[in-house]
Order: C-alpha cells, then structure tokens, then sequence
C-alpha cells in the first residue's frame, strides 16, 4: 500500500493521532468506522514521522525476497472463549507453528580467546574474508542426538510454563525484586534436567536459557545490558501475566499485509501525513497544539500519542509542554526497552536442503512434543529452526545452583524458505550482542554468521548473495523494539498509568497507546492494537456525550 505525503490544508482536528504504527492505526481505524457508521464529520488526522506506515512493522526487499524486519509472531492465537483478536484480520493470512528444528553441537572454544575485566568474552569479529578451519568430528557427529536435542528444548518449553506459575503465583511485591535469572535457576524443572540430560551436553544445556533475552529484547544479566538503566536485568514480573492461549505461530505473508488491511480506510481517505516528525505537544490548555519539524503546527481536542517508549525515553523531556505529569515520567523511566534485531542471509538457493547439507540436518530434526507422540522426525524434513552455539558474541551459561558465568551465546536461525518460499537464513541477535552487532559493517556481520554456519557444518557452505541487519536500536523513530521489566523497577502499575489519559479539561484530552501501555499483553502486535482500540473506545465515548469541538464549534 502505498502512502504519499499529505499536505493538509485545515490545521484544526478533533483528533491527532501521533504514529502510524498498529496503535496508531488500530485506533484510527476505530474512529473512522465508527464515524461512517454514525455519517457524523469528526476530523482526523495520523501524523508519522517514517515515509511508510507500520512502525515497528516492516519489509525490505533483498534479492527478491520479502524480508519482514520487524513483527514475525503471534503469541497465543486464542482460544474459543477468548480468541486473538488478531485472527480476526488474518483470515485470508497464512500461518505456521514452527515444527522442526535441529541444534547443532557447541564448538569447541577458541585457542586464543580473551576476556575483558569483567570476564566476559571479547567479540572479535571475523574479517570480511577467509573462514574458520573446518572441526574435526564426523558428518555423522556434528547434530546433537534428536532425543537430547528434543530434552534440551523440550525443558525450554517447560521453563516457559513454570516461569509464568512462578510469576503469578508470586506478590507483585515480591516478584519485582526477584531476576529472571534467579527464577530460572531455583525452577526444579531446570535442576531435574542436568539430571536428565547426559553430562557431555550440560554445556549446552547452561546456554539455553539465553533464548529467553531473545524472546523478550530483555537482558538476563549486567553484561547483555544495552544501558545502565538495564543493568539489573529482566525481573519475574515479565512473566506475571495473562496473555492470550494458544499456538504461537509464525505468520508466513508478513505483518504488512496485516498493517494495510487495518489501515486501507484510513490511508485511502487521505488521513495519514507521512514526514512528519513530532516536534513538540503543548497540552496545558484546550485545544492542544502539535508541531511539526520544519513544519507546520495543528490544533486537536484529543491527542494519542502513539511513540515507542524508546523514543519517549530520549525525547520527552524536550517534546512535552510542559512537562508530563509524575506519574507518567516515572512510567518512562522505569519501563525497560530493549532491542532484537535480524541478521538476514539471502542466497541464490536453499543449500540447506541439499547433500551433504541436509543429510547432515536430517540426522538431528526433532519435532515439539506438541505435534507428536514422538519428538524424532523420522523424515528428516526441511527443519524450521537451525541452533547452534558460537563465542564470537558474549554469552553466558547458568549453573542449577544459581552461579552464571560467561559462556557461549546461543544463535536461533529461521528457516525463512520453509516458512515463506524465501531461500533466507534469519539470525536472532538481542540486547547488547544487537548493539554489537549493528556496530558492525552488513559484511562483517555476514561474515560472523556465515564463519559460525561453516564451522557447524564443518564445511564451507555458500557465500550469500545478500544480507540486512534491522538495526532498530539506531533507528532514530524506535530506539529498539519493544518493552520489558526491569528488577526493582518496573511495575505492572507504570503499564496502567500509561493507560490513564490526562484530562485537559471537560473536552480535551492527552491519551496514550502502544504495546507499552499494555497491563498484559506488552511486547506483542495484539497489545498495541488492543491499546489503540482503547484510546478510540474513551474518544467515542466522549463524541457520544456530544463534546466534540473543532474550531470552536460543536459537530
């Protein structure tokens, strides 16, 4: 869907909308349909700094190939009695389960690795040229066993389960102060597993908790920290939640599809400005006025504001006229926002799924337990998922009595040819490996991965044709990806004082929305839409009440 810049000619709203993003659009689509539906003439208008719609739902094309940057995921589908509300826009829209995955085993460590004062691993990157020597173990050997490999994810899966019996079975007082990372260690299902798992892999089995900064941009320890602010780590409360049941499911056409269904009304009636980078919100008195960079200044009596937390981080001080009230101020610091990005690899082929490749693959697919009796595929199909270990990015390895230490990072790759038809590799990188990793050139980013991906394979595998790293934390209208808790500082309360609009006076209001302000379905697509849905819901309710004002008079 393409959105031209708008020139509006009125500078007089009943409402602006400030980011195009699933928020912002979610909750413009409300209150237009509603005002088509009641043939009433409210005033709207979408202000988005980017020169696209979606915020932090995104492609780019590489080679032909559609590569979705930001939102790949739903996180529970539903059920009957509570579906997704997102399933509702994907009717025509493809969606998978990711089924088969295969875990390489962990390299052996490097002969001339160094580490930094705290101990932790110093990333040297590989040069643009040359790779790793081949290992020595067999093609037979470089897969660890599918029934490992199944234990070793199936007690990821598990983790996920009790973390979430922990956290809501835990005082909010008490869950704040506890880390993630002590959590994850007192979990009897994470102690049992060095117990279940054979001796020779419990270096691997320390490392797989390390996903979970990958699930949630959040960091387990000081050391995967993107700032101070962050140092404490991800808390126990990040799991106190009620979010949707159901699979999580990868959704195959992208998320773009999704941001132009929802949005089609909106754009096609002209109501989206593009290029239009908040400058400032006056908000002391009604109606209030929102300028423009280099641009022009409008009036509305209702304001949603729609920017990603990170943004408000930087900025808010400066953008806020005055300054936003306490409680919201703490809601911003407080909050934790963290980054995962994707290293994408483009090939001219799949060659994975040929020999010697994949006859190596097929000797280590297993399958959730979710969708068989047995976790071995037996058919060795195309896997969705390839894991392996590497020491070019700090790690990090928890031992069942609560001791961590530096270890191997965990790599995560998406299959995106068995998911989407594309002949890509996608890599997971979060936290400060993603502040690392954007450090560094597309080339030598490539070259970490494809040096990692060959000594794996024990083999040289085929140069790609190209490569895109997202690299949201230096995008200047994300600043990262999404939110999280922090121990000891965030609260679910700074969620629901996000949700508390700011009455200006009888008929003007300041809103906010965005998967920050959810209660219990942040960092997700559906919290953002559902908190767009929510700031519509309380203007509609003012319009039915008759306090619509534009240029002064009543509509």
């Amino acid at each position: 869907m393409s959105c031209a810049t708008k020139q509006n000619n009125s500078h007089s709203y009943d409402t602006i909308i400030i980011g195009a993003g699933v928020s912002g659009l979610a909750c413009a689509a409300r209150l237009f349909q509603h005002q088509a539906r009641t043939k009433s003439n409210r005033s709207i208008l979408v202000l988005e700094a980017r020169d696209r719609i979606g915020g932090r739902v995104g492609s780019v094309r590489v080679n032909g190939c559609r590569l979705d940057t930001g939102a790949n995921w739903i996180h529970g589908i539903g059920t009957k009695e509570r579906p997704n509300p997102l399933m509702d826009i994907l009717p025509k829209k493809r969606v998978k389960q990711l089924s088969g995955s295969v875990a390489f085993k962990p390299p052996p460590p490097p002969q001339d690795g160094k580490r930094d004062e705290d101990g932790w691993e110093l990333v040297n990157p590989p040069a643009e040229t040359g790779t790793p020597e081949p290992a020595s173990a067999k093609d037979d050997d470089r897969v660890i066993p599918p029934e490992i490999a199944g234990d070793l994810m199936g007690t990821m899966w598990m983790l996920f389960d009790s973390l979430h019996e922990t956290a809501n079975s835990t005082s909010a007082d008490k869950a704040k102060s506890i880390t993630m990372l002590k959590a994850i260690a007192d979990l009897e299902v994470f102690q049992n597993a060095f117990n279940e798992v054979p001796e020779s892999y419990h270096e691997a089995l320390r490392a797989m908790p390390q996903f979970i900064e990958n699930m949630e941009a959040a960091p387990l320890v000081a050391q995967s920290a993107e700032t101070d602010t962050d140092a404490p780590g991800m808390g126990l409360l990040e799991y106190a939640i009620d979010d949707f049941d159901g699979d999580q499911v990868f959704v195959q056409d992208g998320y773009t599809a999704v941001v132009e269904d929802l949005a089609k009304g909106v754009v096609d009636s002209g109501l989206v400005e593009l290029g239009a980078e908040i400058e400032s919100i006056r908000w002391d008195k009604s109606p209030l006025t929102v300028s423009i960079k280099d641009r022009s200044t409008f009036e509305a009596k209702n304001v949603v504001c729609t920017l990603p937390l990170g943004v408000l981080k930087d900025r808010h001080a400066t953008i806020f006229d005055p300054p936003l009230p306490k409680e919201k101020r703490e809601s911003i610091e407080s909050l934790g926002f963290g980054t995962l990005d994707k290293v994408f690899l483009v090939y001219d082929r799949a060659w994975w799924t040929e020999g010697p490749f994949n006859k190596i693959i097929g000797k280590g697919v297993v399958r959730p337990p979710t969708e068989s009796e047995s976790t071995v595929d037996t058919s060795a199909k195309e896997p969705d998922i390839l894991m392996g270990y590497t020491h070019d990015l700090a790690g990090l390895a928890i031992h069942p009595n609560g001791k961590s230490e530096p270890g191997m990072r965990n790599l995560s790759l998406i299959n995106l040819h068995s998911l989407t038809g594309f002949p890509v590799l996608s890599c997971f990188v979060s936290c400060g490996n993603a502040r690392h990793i954007e450090s560094l050139s597309d080339s030598k980013a490539q070259a970490l991965l494809h040096d990692n991906l060959t000594t794996w394979f024990g083999r040289e595998i085929p140069k790609p044709a190209g490569v895109h790293v997202t690299r949201w934390a230096d995008d200047p209208f994300s600043q990262g990806s999404y939110s999280h808790m922090i121990t000891g500082r965030s609260e679910t309360k700074h969620r629901v004082d996000f949700q508390k609009a700011i009455d200006v006076d009888e008929i003007s209001r300041l809103g906010f929305a965005g998967e920050h302000t959810s209660k219990t379905h942040f960092a997700t697509v559906h919290g953002a839409l559902i908190s767009g849905w929510r700031e519509a819901d309380a203007i509609i309710e003012g319009w039915e009440k008759g306090l619509s004002i534009v240029d002064g008079l009543d509509v």
